[in-house]
């Protein structure tokens, strides 16, 4: 058993700070990547998969999961300019620092690849043939949280097992670098609880729908890691006043979604990490009960790594509306798999179901991959995942949208009743051209689409 790492220091070099988290017992260190920064080493996490696979269902042998995944996680907090050496076993034939929109300049030299960055901030980096290292360097922790309080569920560096924690109002829950809680969290008809720490949350393939918030307002989740659930990893059920920022949430299995606001409104999900098996964020209503509103979703990084958009509006829209929703300034490293519409997309609504889905802004996106669409606005029968009627898509804006390949844009109305209205494409590319110039060859527009506008 590893010894347990209680404490932190900070390393101080040209009004850089840099605090290691420290390594948690029972997991293993990693035996490719060793990571220093501004020369000192952090503690690298190597992570498999441990499905029993004789045991899953027919429907879980989904290409890319039904096999053992393998990612690497290194961590610490930090302010100012960081020098980052990553090494490996042998010589480096190949390698990328993404998101691309960084354009971080690297450096070779055998088996060490070194780069700089100028602050915090979550990469993801893939050298030779292994698997990728994702490189969390969090800002530093502000209002650290008293273990003494009675009010905070507080779980220091270790290992713990709590099972599901379940909130009150006015209560905090802590995870601590160093500190894994494998558990899930409840949370119903609460108001002013906080989710906070640079710990992780672990699933560990056992809690289903591991994060779930229903009914309840000014909800703040922060820094934490939250990781091999069991289904949709964040689900929350008409909530409001809700915010996620600087989380990280790695999934592996089926329905691997990372956060789900379903029915909620006034909320922001800002700078997280999601590398998800399945939507890396989806918007739904599925109840058809409440309206949806108030969405925004900024500066955040986007892996869907089996069947997956990135974002994505829908599938379940059967509430009366979905309305004002932006996503600004989100990269989406990848996207694909098969899906109920013929393949994910990089982002698209989906509306599958009676909703009227009104005043969307995408802007500022850049899609380095996405497999089979690069975007879809798609109105179905309505009955993909349920039984209602069709819905209503109409002023949905693009702009500033970077698509780094070619391949298809997909709008498709039901009928003559249930249409796509008002598309406006601004300042869009697709594989450097710009979208005006090549339009005739990657939008596939049927004929209950009306005032498609690409300037």
């Amino acid at each position: 058993m590893l010894s347990v790492i209680v404490s932190v220091f900070a390393v101080s070099l040209s009004a850089s700070v840099v605090v290691p988290y420290p390594a948690v017992p029972g997991l293993k260190t990693s035996e490719i990547y060793h990571v220093k920064v501004n020369g000192h080493q952090v503690w690298t996490e190597q992570f498999r998969t441990h499905f029993d696979f004789d045991k899953l269902p027919d429907w879980f042998s989904a290409p890319y999961v039904s096999v053992q995944q393998e990612i690497h996680q290194a961590g610490f907090a930090c302010n100012g300019t960081l020098e980052i050496s990553v090494t490996v076993p042998g010589p480096i034939t190949k390698a990328s620092v993404r998101p691309a929109s960084r354009e971080i300049k690297t450096k070779v030299d055998g088996n060490t690849l070194t780069f700089s960055i100028p602050g915090p901030d979550k990469l993801y980096i893939e050298i030779n043939d292994y698997a990728p290292l994702c490189l969390f360097a969090d800002p530093l922790e502000k209002n650290i949280p008293s273990p003494d309080d009675p009010a905070v569920h507080y779980f220091g560096p270790g290992v713990h097992h709590p099972g599901y924690i379940r909130l009150k109002d006015n209560e905090t829950l802590y995870i601590a670098p160093g500190a894994i809680v494998y558990g899930g969290i409840r949370a119903d008809s609460v108001s002013n609880i906080r989710v906070t720490g640079r710990g992780i949350l672990d699933g560990n393939f056992k809690f289903r729908r591991m994060v779930r918030m229903e009914n309840c307002k000014n909800i703040s989740v922060d820094g934490v890691m939250f990781r091999y659930g069991n289904g949709w990893t964040n689900t929350l059920v008409n909530c409001e006043n809700l915010t996620y920022q600087g989380v990280k949430v790695l999934s592996f299995g089926p329905g691997g979604d990372g956060i789900n606001p379903l029915e909620s409104r006034n909320v922001e999900v800002s700078d997280c990490f999601l590398r998800c098996t399945d939507d890396c964020m989806a918007i739904k209503s599925p109840s058809g009960k409440y309206n949806v509103k108030n969405i925004l979703v900024k500066d955040n990084t986007m892996i869907g790594y089996a069947y997956s958009d990135g974002i994505t509006i829908g599938y379940e829209t059967n509430g009366p509306e979905i309305s004002n929703v932006k996503v600004q300034n989100c990269d989406i490293l990848l996207a694909r798999g098969g899906s109920r519409v013929d393949g994910h997309s990089g982002f698209s609504i989906i509306c599958d179901g009676p909703s009227k889905i009104h005043d969307i802004l995408f802007e500022d996106i850049r899609v380095e991959k996405a497999e089979d669409k690069l975007f879809e606005i798609n109105i179905t029968n309505g009955t993909l995942y349920g039984d209602n009627p069709p819905g209503h898509v109409k002023n949905v804006t693009l702009r500033n949208i970077k698509w780094y390949h070619t391949g298809p844009i997909v709008l498709k109305g039901f009928d003559k009743t249930h249409r796509v209205q008002n598309i406006v494409f601004v300042n869009c590319t697709v594989a450097g051209q710009p979208l005006e110039k090549v339009k005739g060859e990657v939008m596939d527009v049927n004929s209950y689409v009306d005032n498609v506008v690409v300037k």
